[in-house]
């Protein structure tokens, strides 16, 4: 469920969003789509349960994988202003941990080897880039926004999780769906190969934490919660269209 923060927080991208809209026409508008490769910093699952013991899975690694999405949005038109952006980006990537990982385990004691184990989680992040920055190089009659465009670009990010499998827990074949507020900043520069195609390659990073509810018979029948913290790294390359 999206707790009452996450509603305040996306409340405020809506009202900034609305306060600064170009309704008079004056905005450079712009649709992209990109593809590219994620690194996941190693992280740590706590597993809380209802039964009152916490367990803790120390440095788990994250396999490396792909990303893909696409954003929309504008950029102001107005004479010295045209530095300025908003947006919406939506975008897709993969979490997985590979099976048979020696990790630490805190809460039951010593060193555990998670046999097996697979942790595959698929996220979808929606960003509402309430800021976005440019900085126009280059410009003449053809490109008047510049013919080089590095930007930034941050933001509150919906990430939609979804667990379809997890061998932690008996009964096998349980799911779990999680959404929670993260965030995602961006950095970049987009290329004009004609006055309305341009190609460009960035840098992101997100930071979100899950948390999926399971139940579990073993040892006893308790309610399982899995807790998680994601920073990834992002490097994609893509397509805008500007109009």
């Amino acid at each position: 469920m999206i707790c009452r923060k996450t509603i305040c927080v996306l409340g405020l991208a809506l009202c900034m969003g609305i306060l600064v809209y170009p309704n008079d026409g004056s905005a450079e508008w712009y649709g992209d789509a990109y593809a590219g490769a994620v690194w996941t910093a190693n992280t740590d699952l706590t597993v809380n349960s209802s039964l009152g013991t916490t367990t803790t899975y120390q440095d788990l690694n994250v396999h490396n994988n792909w990303t893909a999405g696409g954003r929309a949005g504008y950029w102001l038109d107005k004479p010295k202003m045209d530095w300025l952006g908003f947006g919406l980006d939506v975008f897709f990537f993969h979490l997985k941990t590979p099976p048979g990982q020696q990790v630490g385990v805190t809460g039951t004691g010593g060193t555990n080897t998670v046999n097996d184990a697979h942790w595959s989680l698929p996220a979808w992040g929606i960003a509402f880039d309430v800021l976005r920055l440019r900085l126009p190089l280059l410009r003449d009659e053809r490109f008047v926004h510049g013919r080089v465009q590095p930007y930034i670009a941050a933001g509150p990010t919906l990430f939609i999780t979804y667990a379809g499998q997890n061998t932690f827990v008996q009964p096998a074949g349980q799911s779990s769906t999680n959404v929670s507020l993260g965030a995602k900043v961006d950095a970049g520069a987009t290329v004009m190969i004609t006055k309305w195609i341009g190609a460009f390659a960035q840098y992101r990073f997100t930071h979100f934490t899950t948390e999926l509810d399971y139940q579990n018979n073993q040892p006893a029948l308790a309610t399982e919660t899995f807790k998680t913290t994601y920073d990834s790294h992002h490097v994609i390359a893509g397509v805008s269209v500007n109009f």
